[in-house]
C-alpha cells in the first residue's frame, strides 16, 4: 500500500512527494500483474492463436494412429509336479522388482524382433521407414541435410584416421539381423509399444499403436503370445542346461563312489578284516570285561562302605539301627525290643526298690545278657560283611587282569576298525550325493514334457476403428496454453524492456520533478494541430480541456505567494505536442474567462509552428521583427477568433536565434508583455535539439516540460530535465497525448486513470457549452 505526503511548494517548484511502501503489500503486486496481463492480452492471446495454428498444421500432417491392448495376467498359483525349484524358478509375483523385470522382457528388442519376423512387418511401408514423408518432413529435409553435412564435415578429421581393416569390416555385406528395414520395423513397434501394470494387480496391459487398427491388434496379440512362448522356451533351455550339467556331474560322482568302495574293500583285504570275526569278538569281549570290572569295583566300594559304617556303629550302639544289615535282622530287632522293655522295667524298679533288691538285680542281669547277645550278633554280621569285601576285592583284581590282557589283544584291531570306518563314511557320503543328483536328474527329465508359462493371456486385443492420436482437442488446447505462456513471458520481457514513461509516478521517481497533469490524446479529423486545438476549444468540458486547466491550476497553487506571469513550454524532442498544448492552454484560459488577458509568444525560431496550431494562414508580424524594431507591438500581436487569445508568431529558420533570445531587447519585450497581460506563454523549442530552450527557461518565471506518453525515451527525458534544472529550479512536467484506453490497463490510479473511468462526468455532447464568465482582470504586482 502506498501512502503519499502532500507536495510542498519550493519557490514555485513542486517537490516530489516522498513515498512510503509497505513490504507486505501483496495485493498491489497481484494487481500489477493482473494489469500487465490485461494490457498485454493481445500479445498473449495472439501467441496462443499462433501456437494453435502451428499445432493445427502439424496435426493435419500427422498420420492417425489406432490403439489396441491385450492383457496378460501373471499366474500367482503354484504348479509343481516334481520338486525342481533349485533347477528352475518361475516369476516371483510377490517381488515388485521381478514384475518390473517381466515388463522389460515384453518391451525387449529380442521379443519384438520375433513379432516383426512372424508378422512380416519389415515388408510394410508403415513400419520399415519407406513411407513417403509428409509436408512438414519434406519442408525440413533441406535443414536436416544441411545439419548432417555440417556434422560430417566436423567428424571428417576423426573418421579419416580410422584404420583400413576397420573400414573393410564396416563395408561387409548386411545380414538378416542388421537389415535396415527389419531394424526400422523393430524401432517403430518399440516406439509405439506401451507395457504397464494395471493398478495394484498382476495384470499386464500391452498396448500398441499403428496406422492400421487391425494391425495394432495383431501386433499386441503376437507380443502376448511371444511372451508366453519365450517363458516356456526359457524354462526348456534352463532345463536342458541343468540336465546336461547333471549328466556330467553324475558321471564324475559315479567314478568317485566306485573308487571309494574299492578303497574300503582293499583295506579290509590288506588288514585281514574281511571275513574274520576276530576283531569283532575281541572288541565285544573287551567291552563285556570292562562292564564286569566296573560292576565288581562298584560292589567292592559298596562293601567297604558298609564295613566302615559297622565299625563306626560298634563304637556308638545307638547308630546300629541306621545300618541296613542290622535293621533288617529279626534277631537283632527282637533283642532291641527286649533291651527297651528291660530298661524301662529297670527304671521303674529302681524307683520303687533299693539298689540291691533281688528283683532289681535280676532284671539288671537279664538286661546285660540281652546286650551281650546283641553285641555278639553284631560282630557276626561284621565278619560276614568283611568276608564279602574280600571276595569282591578278589573278583575286582581278577577282572582287572583280564581287562588288561583283552586291551592288549584288541588294540591293534580297534585301530584297523577306525580306519575302515573312515573309508566307509567317505564311501557312504559319495553314495548319498550320487543318489541325490540321480534323483534330481530323473525329476528334470520328467519335467521336460510338462513345462508351462508363469502367465496366461487374460484377453486378446480387438481391432480399433477410432483413432487414438492425434488428439485434436488436447493438442490444440495444449498448444494454446503453451502459446499463452510464451506470450506471458514475452509480455513480461516487453514490460521489463519498456524504456518509456507511462505514469506520473515513474517520471517523478526518475527525475525528482513533480508532474502537473496528464493530457488525454485528442485526434482531429485530419490529424492536424489546428483540428486538435479546435476540438479542445469547442468542448471545454472534455477530459482534455479539464486536464489542460488542471495543469494551470497546479502551476498557480504551487506558487500562491507569487504566481508566475511568464510560463515557458518546452519538451525534450520535437513532435511531442508541445505547441498544441500551448495553443490549447492559452485558448482555454481566455475562452473560459474573457477578462483574463493571455498572450502566446512563439519563441521556436527554428520551426515556428504556432500558426499551424492555431489554424492561421497569415501569421502577421513576427517576434524577431518586433525585437529588431521593424514592426511595432500592435502590428505583431494578433487575436485568435475562436478563443480570443492574443499571440505573436515567429518566422521559421530565424538566423542568430540564441543571440536574439539572449538580447536586452528580449528581456525588455517580456517585461512589456508581463505589464500588459495577465499571463504570457512562451512556446520554446525542444531542449535536446537546440540550446534555445535553456535560454527561454531562464527568462521565464516557470517552465512546463512536456513529455509524450509512451514515446519519449526515459534517458532523453532525464537528460533534458537535468539540463533545465541547471538553469532554473521552477520546473513542472506535463504528460501529453495519453491514450486513455491503453493507460487504463495499467491501473496506475493517476489523473488519466480517472479520465478513462469517469469520462461521462467530464463531457456530454448533448449539453451546450458553458458561456464565458466575465471575471475581473488578474492584476499582479510587479
Amino acid at each position: 500500500m502506498l501512502s503519499r505526503v502532500a507536495p510542498v511548494a519550493d519557490g514555485g517548484n513542486l517537490a516530489p512527494a516522498p513515498v512510503t511502501v509497505r513490504a507486505n503489500d501483496a495485493s498491489a503486486e497481484l494487481w500489477s500483474w493482473l494489469h500487465l496481463l490485461n494490457r498485454r492480452k493481445a500479445m498473449i492471446v495472439g501467441c496462443g492463436l499462433i501456437a494453435v495454428a502451428l499445432m493445427a498444421v502439424m496435426i493435419a500432417q500427422q498420420t492417425p494412429l489406432y490403439k489396441a491392448s491385450a492383457r496378460i495376467m501373471l499366474d500367482t498359483r503354484t504348479f509343481k509336479v516334481v520338486s525342481t525349484e533349485a533347477a528352475l524358478s518361475g516369476v516371483d509375483t510377490l517381488n515388485m522388482g521381478a514384475i518390473q523385470s517381466e515388463l522389460e522382457v515384453i518391451k525387449s528388442d529380442f521379443l519384438i524382433a520375433r513379432v516383426v519376423d512372424k508378422l512380416g512387418l519389415a515388408n510394410l511401408p508403415d513400419f520399415n521407414g519407406t513411407k513417403p514423408p509428409g509436408f512438414i518432413d519434406r519442408s525440413l529435409a533441406p535443414l536436416r541435410e544441411l545439419w548432417s553435412t555440417g556434422i560430417a564435415k566436423l567428424l571428417a578429421p576423426i573418421t579419416s584416421n580410422s584404420s583400413e581393416p576397420e573400414e573393410s569390416a564396416k563395408t561387409s555385406a548386411p545380414t538378416e539381423e542388421n537389415d535396415p528395414r527389419r531394424l526400422a520395423a523393430i524401432g517403430a513397434v518399440s516406439g509405439h509399444l506401451s507395457v504397464t501394470l494395471l493398478g495394484r494387480t498382476f495384470v499386464i496391459v500391452v498396448t500398441v499403436e499403428s496406422p492400421d487398427g487391425t494391425m495394432s491388434a495383431k501386433i499386441a496379440n503376437a507380443i502376448a503370445d511371444a511372451y508366453l512362448s519365450d517363458q516356456i522356451d526359457s524354462k526348456n533351455e534352463a532345463n536342458k542346461k541343468a540336465t546336461d550339467w547333471l549328466e556330467q556331474r553324475l558321471a564324475e560322482l559315479r567314478r568317485n563312489l566306485q573308487a571309494a568302495e574299492e578303497a574300503v574293500a582293499a583295506y579290509r583285504r590288506d588288514k585281514g578284516l574281511a571275513g574274520s570275526p576276530e576283531g569283532n569278538v575281541s572288541t565285544q569281549t573287551l567291552s563285556d570285561l570292562n562292564t564286569r570290572y566296573t560292576q565288581a569295583r562298584g560292589r567292592r566300594v559298596e562293601k567297604e562302605a558298609r564295613l566302615v559304617a559297622l565299625s563306626k556303629a560298634s563304637l556308638n550302639p545307638s547308630e546300629l539301627a541306621n545300618i541296613a544289615e542290622v535293621a533288617g535282622n529279626t534277631t537283632l530287632a527282637a533283642l532291641r525290643i527286649q533291651d527297651v522293655e528291660l530298661s524301662r522295667k529297670l527304671a521303674e524298679l529302681g524307683a520303687q526298690l533299693g539298689e540291691n533288691h533281688p528283683r532289681l538285680v535280676q532284671v539288671r542281669n537279664e538286661l546285660n545278657a540281652v546286650r551281650a547277645r546283641f553285641l555278639s550278633e553284631t560282630q557276626r554280621i561284621t565278619l560276614a560283611v568283611r568276608a564279602e569285601l574280600d571276595a569282591a576285592k578278589a573278583e575286582e583284581e581278577e577282572l582287572k587282569e583280564m581287562v588288561d590282557k583283552a586291551s592288549v589283544v584288541s588294540g591293534t584291531a580297534t585301530q584297523y576298525e577306525a580306519e575302515q570306518k573312515q573309508l566307509e563314511r567317505e564311501a557312504q557320503s559319495n553314495r548319498t550325493l550320487y543318489e541325490s543328483f540321480l534323483t534330481r536328474y530323473k525329476e528334470l527329465r520328467q519335467q521336460q514334457d510338462i513345462q508351462r508359462a508363469d502367465a496366461r493371456i487374460l484377453s486378446y486385443a480387438s481391432p480399433s476403428y477410432t483413432p487414438s492420436s492425434p488428439n485434436y482437442k488436447t493438442g490444440l488446447l495444449t498448444a494454446f496454453i503453451i502459446g499463452c505462456m510464451l506470450g506471458m513471458a514475452g509480455a513480461v520481457a516487453a514490460e521489463k524492456l519498456d524504456r518509456v514513461f507511462r505514469s506520473a509516478a515513474q517520471i517523478e521517481e526518475a527525475t525528482g520533478v513533480n508532474v502537473l497533469g496528464m493530457i488525454p490524446e485528442v485526434k482531429g479529423a485530419s490529424g492536424a494541430r489546428a483540428s486538435v486545438v479546435g476540438q479542445v476549444l469547442d468542448n471545454t468540458t472534455s477530459p482534455a480541456a479539464e486536464a489542460v486547466r488542471a495543469v494551470f491550476t497546479a502551476i498557480t497553487l504551487g506558487s500562491l505567494d507569487r504566481p508566475p506571469k511568464v510560463v515557458a513550454i518546452t519538451s525534450s524532442t520535437p513532435s511531442e505536442g508541445k505547441t498544441t498544448f500551448v495553443a490549447s492552454l492559452g485558448g482555454l484560459l481566455t475562452k473560459m474567462n474573457a477578462s483574463r488577458r493571455v498572450l502566446i509568444v512563439d519563441l521556436d525560431l527554428r520551426q515556428a509552428s504556432m500558426s499551424a496550431a492555431l489554424g492561421l494562414r497569415d501569421r502577421g508580424g513576427t517576434i524577431d521583427e518586433y525585437l529588431m524594431g521593424l514592426r511595432s507591438l500592435d502590428e505583431c500581436i494578433r487575436r485568435h477568433d475562436l478563443s480570443g487569445v492574443d499571440y505573436i508568431c515567429a518566422r521559421p529558420n530565424t538566423p542568430n536565434a540564441p543571440e536574439i533570445l539572449e538580447s536586452h531587447a528580449m528581456r525588455s519585450a517580456l517585461a512589456t508583455f508581463a505589464d500588459r497581460y495577465d499571463l504570457v506563454i512562451l512556446d520554446g523549442p525542444p531542449v535536446m535539439a537546440v540550446s534555445d530552450a535553456r535560454i527561454i527557461a531562464r527568462l521565464a518565471d516557470y517552465t512546463v516540460f512536456v513529455v509524450q506518453w509512451a514515446k519519449t525515451p526515459r534517458e532523453v527525458v532525464k537528460a533534458a530535465i537535468s539540463a533545465l534544472l541547471a538553469v532554473t529550479s521552477h520546473v513542472g512536467i506535463v504528460i501529453n497525448r495519453v491514450n486513455l484506453a491503453k493507460h487504463a490497463r495499467y491501473g496506475y490510479g493517476d489523473h488519466s486513470d480517472y479520465y478513462s473511468r469517469y469520462q461521462g462526468y467530464y463531457s456530454d455532447e448533448s449539453d451546450e457549452p458553458p458561456k464565458p464568465v466575465r471575471r475581473p482582470s488578474l492584476k499582479l504586482a510587479k
